[in-house]
């Protein structure tokens, strides 16, 4: 029998050795009843089919091109006249790969010829032949059968993925012919699509508008998501919104000097490498990919031309009679392909970025902030993109229901990719009946809260349930930048009294004045592009002060001490080289302050800024800040119940290649759920499964009740980060690794129950109050004109027969919230749906850095965040920067890409060390 699909699990290819079953998720466990009934709407569009069966072809290219020449091969099999072919053109799509579907079936055999022409005037012609072979027939009864016959066991384990990937191919034809695309793979799930031309949007304000520059390199563009889901009772298409950065279309060379002038001198290959760039010092235009930027100008690189050694100025002056402007400043670009037994140099000066070309890299600070203004929008400003969108993808004609504008008559729309299929798309959102389940009741250590509500709460007059004790304590001035008035000593002793006043007004208790310290005037970046010399000065004071600490303690370091650091202005390395030396080698915790902030705030929220610091300095030194109700805590509390989290962080595009993954574990130690120490590990490049699980897990178990022996009688695991394509290798081999811990710690006595959540953040799946079409009325929402706290939807938009829900657990602080899908994959408990939903939402409100209940479940926050601090610790290798030695060399493969990514590898594992310090092990040190 096959795996399940419903959209949400596919069927993976295991290997002839490999016949153990997976275990099947858990069916629904009926629905939800907790919380006060609410209309939603959600951006679904039910997908109605009248066509009986599509043709799945498999398509095979002669000769075989690279991957990005089949989009332009596949582009001329769309325009081929050829007879027995041209007149299925209307009723097929494809993935541009290898995949082709047909409402009419095709003849067989299938053999098409195409002839590309190449290079200058007069053209080079290649011949390609397409062989197009039957492969299956996709029935849509079966289909419908899973669909509407929900709880239907027959059909439970009908493998959908076929017949999903087909429609969306259909649903997105019109899209691929007429945007850029983005994500999805070569097997078409879902994508983003970009669509460039403004002359779309004239009817749209200019606040709503899909491009935003970012800076003079980059520009942001909205774009529409699409993606077609199974779901309870029918088929639909989750139509979203999407934005990215995009390389604005100029010289390379410029680009480079601005990019170099914002990063104060990175590398450029973290944003170049292969990227399209187009050139015409041929005579003609060529488009080529940037494989790395050789860091030395044009008159400086030399090369072998026949019997000469020419420098590429000199080559380009002689062959080309083309004048370099910039040939002792400007660096050159390597362009040869993987097959080429040289390299191919070309001066940026001579180079343009292409059109439509995505930005990988990472946004600088400014950036980033422009990014946020042109992303974040409201509701009802979404509710009118979408609508747009549906024009754009072709699902609607003008003047629909739900559309808020006529479309120009300058625009075509074309719904002949839909009609041809015998597919139409409902314009209006789909009505969801959800639920706004209570707030839960919060116990501090002078009071208790009843009165919760919209996800926030004030802790005016709260005393902390229980205060940390500090033995030691010292701030530290980093003098790095221009001096700011606020910044004197006088100033920086008021600010200690100020924050030590706070925090023991919180109830936190202070054994000791702080010492105060401050760096040398640093090194500026451009004098020490990397920092070295600025880290060696903090390394120096911070040491000089823990070894008197520890002189003082008779040889033993308080484990309670803590080092203020305070910053004049944000940079890249200075922050991320202190978490490294405090965590790894000093085994101290920091908290980091910006002093700018402190001068330009009022009182109130000075005092409000020093309150959010002391909730981490409370919870890093082990106190405890705030616990739920006694009520609201009971379903956990009914065994010794261990709750944990599992995440992994990848590499960046611009990180060296071989840079580790990082991942993450972290787990309850106690009933109060309050404390989750981390255990973290460095592991292959991108893989998403965590290697070393087993032994992570076995340090969880043993940390837990803080005493040998003390083992949990339930274990409740959220793991955050995978795919739904991945949900079947966690069911392989990550469950099978916590077995395996159990066996570990248990041996023969009964294991404790497990259950395993996944939590997904990354969908495009948004709720929005209810809107009367007919009044245009909207119903019950917040402030911000989203929908409230704690409304979770578990019908309509669900999975056909899998148990998952969506929750929106916090009130957005601006633009449009976004909920989390947890979907349940194994339960041994037997929990019910109020138990999950409601316990999940109760434990949002015990994240331990605000007064406000958060998003996704704290224990995933956590791991999220432990991931983060492990970056910090491989910060030149995740950024790209240059590493302390030259990480070249021969490895023995042949392949110096491969011995590079493992040389670079190894050396990320020297730099990782034995891992976080040993006094800083069993605390929330990353918080």
């Amino acid at each position: 029998m096959e795996r399940p699909s419903d959209g949400l699990l596919t069927a993976d290819s295991e290997s002839p050795e490999d016949v153990t079953p997976l275990p099947t998720p858990p069916s629904r466990p009926g629905a939800g009843k907790a919380g006060l009934p609410v209309k939603v709407q959600a951006n679904f569009f039910r997908v109605n089919i009248q066509g009986k069966c599509i043709y799945e072809y498999t398509v095979s290219i002669s000769p075989e091109p690279s991957p990005s020449r089949k989009v332009e091969l596949f582009k001329l099999l769309e325009r081929s006249r050829a007879q027995g072919w041209r007149e299925f053109i209307p009723f097929i799509a494809h993935d541009r790969h290898a995949k082709l579907y047909s409402v009419r079936e095709l003849p067989q055999p299938l053999v098409v010829d195409v002839i590309e022409k190449v290079g200058p005037p007069p053209h080079r012609e290649h011949t390609f032949t397409f062989n197009i072979k039957k492969n299956s027939e996709l029935s849509m009864e079966d289909l419908s059968k899973y669909v509407f016959l929900k709880g239907d066991l027959e059909y439970r384990n009908y493998n959908t993925s076929p017949v999903i990937a087909a429609y969306n191919l259909i649903l997105q034809k019109f899209a691929s012919s007429t945007a850029t695309r983005v994500g999805g793979g070569d097997e078409v799930r879902s994508g983003c699509y970009y669509f460039k031309d403004t002359e779309y949007r004239p009817s749209l304000p200019k606040y709503l508008q899909p491009q935003r520059s970012l800076s003079d390199r980059l520009q942001a563009w909205g774009g529409v998501f699409v993606s077609v889901r199974p779901v309870r009772n029918q088929l639909m298409v989750n139509v979203g919104l999407c934005v990215s950065a995009f390389h604005k279309s100029r010289n390379l060379g410029e680009a480079i000097d601005i990019f170099r002038r914002a990063s104060h001198g990175a590398d450029p290959t973290r944003f170049l490498q292969k990227l399209k760039v187009t050139s015409q010092y041929r005579g003609y235009v060529t488009t080529m990919r940037v494989q790395e930027v050789v860091d030395k100008p044009p008159a400086t690189l030399r090369f072998q031309w026949g019997n000469e050694n020419v420098s590429v100025a000199d080559y380009m002056r002689q062959r080309y009679n083309t004048t370099l402007r910039h040939a002792t400043d400007w660096p050159v670009i390597n362009v040869a392909g993987k097959k080429s037994p040289h390299p191919v140099y070309v001066p940026v000066e001579l180079c343009w970025i292409a059109d439509d070309q995505l930005y990988r890299g990472k946004l600088e600070d400014n950036e980033a902030r422009e990014m946020i203004r042109f992303a974040c929008r409201k509701p009802d400003d979404n509710r009118v993109l979408i609508d747009e969108g549906l024009r754009l993808l072709g699902f609607s004609k003008p003047n629909v229901i739900g559309a808020k504008q006529p479309t120009p008559t300058n625009v075509k729309i074309d719904n002949s990719a839909l009609g041809n299929f015998d597919v139409t798309v409902d314009p209006c959102m789909v009505d969801i009946l959800a639920r706004v389940l209570p707030c839960p009741k919060l116990q501090y250590g002078n009071r208790r809260l009843d009165n919760v509500k919209d996800g926030g709460w004030n802790t005016l007059g709260c005393k902390f349930v229980r205060g940390a004790v500090v033995e030691s304590w010292c701030v530290l001035n980093v003098r790095d930048g221009p001096v700011q008035p606020s910044t004197n000593d006088l100033t920086l002793e008021s600010l200690c009294k100020d924050f030590e006043k706070k925090c023991k007004d919180c109830g936190i208790v202070f054994k000791s004045a702080p010492t105060i310290l401050k760096t040398e005037a640093l090194p500026d970046i451009q004098r020490d592009a990397y920092r070295r010399q600025a880290l060696a000065e903090v390394h120096r004071v911070i040491k000089n002060w823990c070894d008197a600490n520890f002189k003082r303690g008779n040889g033993n370091r308080a484990k309670s001490s803590f080092i203020l650091v305070l910053l004049r202005r944000r940079d890249n390395f200075i922050y991320p080289g202190i978490k490294r030396m405090c965590d790894l080698e000093f085994g101290v915790h920091t908290l980091h302050v910006l002093i700018p902030k402190l001068g330009s705030t009022t009182p109130s929220k000075l005092d409000q800024f020093y309150a959010n610091v002391a909730l981490k300095l409370n919870i890093k030194l082990g106190g405890v800040n705030h616990l739920l109700g006694e009520g609201d805590v009971r379903w956990l509390k009914q065994k010794k119940t261990m709750v944990v989290s599992m995440d992994v962080t990848h590499p960046s595009p611009g990180s060296h290649v071989g840079t580790p993954s990082i991942a993450a574990v972290v787990a309850s130690v106690d009933d109060s759920f309050v404390h989750f120490p981390a255990s973290l590990r460095c592991q292959i490049s991108k893989q998403e499964m965590i290697g070393d699980l087993r032994a992570m897990f076995n340090e969880r178990l043993h940390a837990y009740g803080g005493r040998p022996g003390t083992l949990p009688e339930r274990v409740i695991v959220y793991r955050d980060g995978v795919s739904e394509t991945q949900y079947d290798a966690v069911l392989r081999d990550e469950l099978q690794s916590i077995k395996g811990a159990f066996a570990d710690k248990y041996g023969n006595s009964p294991h404790p129950p497990l259950t395993l959540v996944v939590c997904g953040k990354r969908h495009h799946v948004r709720l929005f109050p209810a809107q009367d079409q007919t009044s245009n009325k909207t119903g019950v929402k917040d402030r911000s004109g989203n929908t409230l706290a704690g409304t979770v939807v578990d019908n309509t938009i669900t999975s056909v027969f899998y148990f998952d829900f969506y929750l929106q657990a916090h009130a957005a602080i601006q633009g449009h919230v976004r909920g989390t899908h947890y979907i349940v994959l194994y339960d041994e408990n037997n929990l019910g749906s109020d138990e999950v939903q409601q316990g999940t939402y109760n434990a949002s409100y015990l994240y331990a850095r605000a007064s406000k209940s958060v998003s996704l479940v704290p224990p995933a926050y956590y791991a999220d965040l432990a991931c983060e601090r492990g970056r910090y610790y491989l910060h030149n290798f995740f950024d790209g920067n240059e590493l302390d030695e030259d990480r070249r060399g021969s490895a023995g493969s042949g392949d110096p890409k491969e011995d590079d990514g493992r040389l670079v590898f190894n050396k990320a594992l020297k730099a990782w060390g034995e891992g976080v310090h040993g006094n800083l092990k069993d605390s929330m040190f990353y918080i």
